[in-house]
């Protein structure tokens, strides 16, 4: 939830349902429709940029997209992300994920972490029908990301049909595409932690397991009635016990998607930039730097 990059595929939960990009656009049809989502429009004396909050795991009744949003998109010609996945070279990221997310056959997570978090994860796998084995050779942050997503696989919510995921093949052959972040770098944001810390993580992260599935779907019906005070409460009451991981997965990484807004804002290119819905909320999100920096930032809804 937390980057671009989903858990490992194969997950038996992952929805096989059609791309909501194949569906023909009815501005009628689904609750998603008639709601606002959450974008906003940032204002320089020379450009307009609009900041789109992703939610990069997502369910079919997402779509489609209220048509303020889309008519903004229509209206850019540069698609800003936190990474391009269409640019993503599998087999490259599948080795980048065994040489630092995996141990060695004559290792395992056992001789990691203790006791108590061994009984976490095994406890989570009896209630999720898995065999405690499929996490043995994970190390604990790559174990974190993917309890983390099972349970909201589970309820047909996934990476391909995120709202990055979505923007990304409508600007197929019609829009610039630029990253911000690139696969590799993700991976190593999570992977560079320390082991204890990793621990930490996976433990806080398998304690609060059964309310992830529950949390998801909060998160995407916040997002479609655009309230972003509501965002930032539930973002900042899931990572209480991990401050430290959401300095370094959102404050550090918003201070540098501000500066690229900066950039577009004082150029004359219209950017449409969709990042995670969590790196635009609260005191040190994108929209409250780029306000400090003296632009003008506005919530855009359906009804304007």
């Amino acid at each position: 939830m937390v980057v671009t990059l989903p858990a490992p595929a194969n997950s038996a939960a992952e929805s096989r349902g059609p791309r909501p990009w194949t569906q023909p656009s009815d501005s009628t049809a689904g609750p998603a429709a008639s709601s606002n989502g959450l974008m906003w429009k940032a204002s320089s004396a020379t450009n307009t940029v609009y900041l789109l909050g992703s939610i990069h795991l997502a369910s079919p009744d997402l779509y489609p997209l209220p048509q303020h949003i889309e008519d903004a998109f229509q209206k850019s010609s540069v698609l800003l992300v936190e990474v391009d996945l269409n640019r993503v070279d599998q087999r490259k990221i599948q080795a980048l994920l065994m040489a630092n997310g995996l141990y060695p056959l004559n290792d395992s997570l056992w001789n990691h972490i203790s006791p108590d978090t061994k009984a976490l994860v095994t406890r989570f796998c009896e209630e999720n029908g898995f065999n405690p084995e499929v996490f043995a050779r994970m190390k604990p942050w790559l174990a974190t990301v993917t309890a983390s997503a099972l349970p909201m696989q589970r309820s047909g919510m996934n990476a391909d049909l995120g709202i990055d995921k979505h923007f990304l093949e409508s600007a197929k052959g019609v829009m610039r595409v630029e990253q911000l972040e690139s696969a590799e770098w993700q991976i190593r944001l999570l992977a560079d932690l320390p082991e204890i810390k990793q621990e930490r993580y996976l433990a806080a992260t398998l304690k609060s397991a059964a309310l992830t599935q529950q949390l998801g779907q909060e998160l995407q019906a916040t997002w479609l009635n655009g309230d972003a005070s509501k965002l930032d409460s539930l973002l900042s009451s899931a990572s209480q016990e991990s401050a430290e991981l959401a300095k370094r997965i959102f404050a550090d990484r918003n201070l540098r998607m501000a500066g690229a807004v900066e950039r577009y804002l004082r150029g004359s290119e219209r950017c449409f930039m969709v990042v995670g819905a969590g790196h635009m909320v609260g005191k040190d999100g994108v929209v409250r730097l780029l306000q400090k920096r003296g632009f003008k930032v506005e919530q855009v809804f359906s009804k304007n």
